[in-house]
């Protein structure tokens, strides 16, 4: 992988946190449907990127 590559991911997982944690401020239950949600999301994401790669 690629130093861009690697940032990517740094960044997706920050934002990611972010984004759960100030659902957080509302609702912990909310924020731990988001963060399931974005979860699967990924992992479906990952899955196909990998079976082209």
């Amino acid at each position: 992988m690629k130093f861009i590559d690697y940032l990517t991911v740094v960044a997706g997982i920050l934002g990611f946190s972010l984004f759960v944690a100030g659902i957080a401020l509302f609702s912990v239950p909310c924020a731990l449907i988001a963060a399931g949600a974005g979860l699967l999301a990924w992992s479906y994401v990952a899955a196909r990127a990998a079976s082209k790669g």
